[in-house]
């Protein structure tokens, strides 16, 4: 089925005249011209900002930063290929200044937040319609998801107002706790004047979407007010978390997906709209915005298929998350697509085979048998089982990139989120066991009992349920005390690493910013 974008709004915009020339555009835009103060174009000067969401699953910033720090992904250097000091310090938590996925991250980041800047600045002095003041909310919203992570792993930050243009002057450096109070106090502005699902295009901000940021400071308040690394003297929100999802689900406007990988296929935009999407990122390869290489950087060379001619044997997941798993899950694997494209979604082990069902070799003969084991700085071509987690099109005409959409927040989320915060709070046992067993129900595994519902339970469920997916693995690992600990070819990590440091060229670029302490 053909994808339904945003109807003549934002992603017509940016799929349309590509977001980097829409933005210098509008940049270059010095004489307040029909462009950048006509109302009737608020949808094009808000496109950089939404265009910015695709560098959050990025497999060379913001993606790789959130997953490769964790149990979840690694990219082991394998011989000569995907020797990468940066990816290997990444894994290791043996990061400093210099590294480039560090830095990488903290640079989209900041220049995310300076996009959501100009496209507010620019709508400010746009005619106040009812069309443009709901852009300027959304904007902002887009705006407090960028600080959230630039807060969440770099603590303080340089920061302008969106009023702000006199690029000679230096920023303000918001410390974490200014940043928090910040972020919180603009969602709580604008969540009032936003609109519902339905009420707005497919993939546009929703009252939700800001709600379940919202949700996600709040889960995560305790960390970001705590000492690390168990952050038992923060201060606690788990009434807010659970006010916040409470009113997402009494809303109405979403249900728990009763097919698992159907949201993870090629077209998945219409059943994502019809379940858990809350905030959709979109992509289009027959527009130019292909989503990342999932298949390229993550499958054999050997495994190729149809139009995928070229894969580049890359990352793999760790033996430490594989056997968490009760591999009976329907979330392990899937073999829907497998005569197809020759192999399994979802988490790929053991021999490979090809669509015809002969045996897969590596370069050197061996039979591609996918090992979990895998050595960090010299693996073999088939240490570390892989994973598909978005599944491709077997009939797609070009040789990389992904049309799947991404729904960076799912409605799985608002669940555990809240059992989580019932379970911590103490006080709604019974609750917390409905809410993860909700998920659990819609997946189609067992259930858990009252007696058998630990917190070790949520971190779990999180687990089988995001894996891959870019958005909270290294929240979830920090907020349940795992970050630094010992695992599979890590060592125990010192307590400052839970922040990244400031990198290199950051501080020689403004002599206001300190390093964080530890580096």
């Amino acid at each position: 089925m053909k994808k339904i974008y945003l109807i003549a709004t934002v992603l017509l915009a940016f799929l349309l005249q590509g977001c980097t020339n829409l933005h210098e555009e509008i940049l270059n835009e010095q004489d307040n011209s029909s462009l950048v103060s006509n109302p009737s174009n608020a949808a094009m000067v808000a496109a950089p900002a939404y265009a910015a969401l695709r560098d959050l699953m990025s497999d060379g910033g913001s993606w790789k930063v959130t997953e490769c720090c964790t149990d979840e992904a690694i990219f082991p250097t394998r011989g000569s290929d995907w020797n990468d000091v940066n990816n290997r310090t990444l894994f290791w938590h043996t990061y400093d200044a210099t590294n480039t996925v560090v830095r990488n991250t903290w640079n989209g980041l900041m220049q995310h937040v300076t996009s959501c800047n100009v496209a507010l600045n620019y709508l400010g002095n746009m005619e106040q319609t009812d069309d443009v003041k709901e852009y300027m909310n959304e904007v902002t919203v887009l705006r407090s998801l960028f600080m959230y992570y630039l807060m969440d792993y770099y603590g303080h930050f340089p920061f302008r107002e969106a009023s702000e243009t006199d690029y000679s002057s230096k920023p303000t450096i918001l410390s974490r706790v200014d940043a928090l109070a910040r972020i919180i106090k603009d969602l709580q502005t604008v969540i009032p004047n936003l609109k519902e699902k339905g009420a707005v295009p497919y993939g546009r901000v929703t009252k939700a979407t800001a709600q379940t940021i919202l949700a996600h400071v709040y889960l995560n308040y305790q960390v970001f007010t705590g000492k690390a690394p168990a952050f038992t003297d923060g201060e606690s929100k788990w009434d807010e978390v659970i006010s916040l999802c409470d009113d997402i689900i009494k809303s109405g406007k979403y249900q728990l997906a009763d097919d698992y990988w159907k949201m993870f296929l090629s077209d998945n935009a219409d059943y994502c709209d019809k379940t858990e999407g809350i905030l959709p990122i979109i992509y289009d390869q027959a527009t130019g915005t292909g989503g990342s290489n999932w298949l390229n950087m993550a499958l054999h060379y050997s495994m190729t298929f149809n139009n995928f001619k070229s894969f580049w044997n890359g990352c793999c997941t760790t033996p430490t998350f594989v056997d968490s798993w009760d591999p009976s899950d329907p979330r392990y694997t899937s073999d829907r697509l497998k005569s197809q494209i020759g192999f399994n979604i979802g988490i790929i082990g053991g021999q490979q085979y090809s669509i015809a069902g002969e045996k897969l070799k590596t370069r050197q003969g061996k039979d591609l048998n996918f090992t979990k084991e895998f050595s960090v700085d010299n693996a073999t071509e088939e240490q570390g089982y892989r994973v598909v987690k978005f599944a491709p099109n077997p009939d797609y005409q070009w040789g990389s990139g992904s049309d799947n959409d991404v729904m960076f927040y799912r409605y799985s989320d608002i669940y555990l989120m809240r059992g989580e915060a019932k379970f911590r709070k103490g006080d709604d046992i019974a609750g917390a066991v409905e809410d993860i067993n909700a998920v659990r129900k819609a997946r189609g595994v067992k259930e858990y009992a009252s007696s058998g519902l630990t917190l070790a339970s949520f971190y779990k469920e999180r687990g089988y349920e995001f894996y891959w997916e870019g958005m909270a693995r290294r929240d979830d690992m920090v907020r349940f005390n795992h970050y630094c600990e010992a695992r599979y070819n890590v060592e125990e990590t010192p307590a400052y690493k839970i922040l990244f440091p400031i990198p290199q060229t950051a501080l020689e670029a403004n002599s206001d910013l300190q390093q964080n302490e530890g580096y």
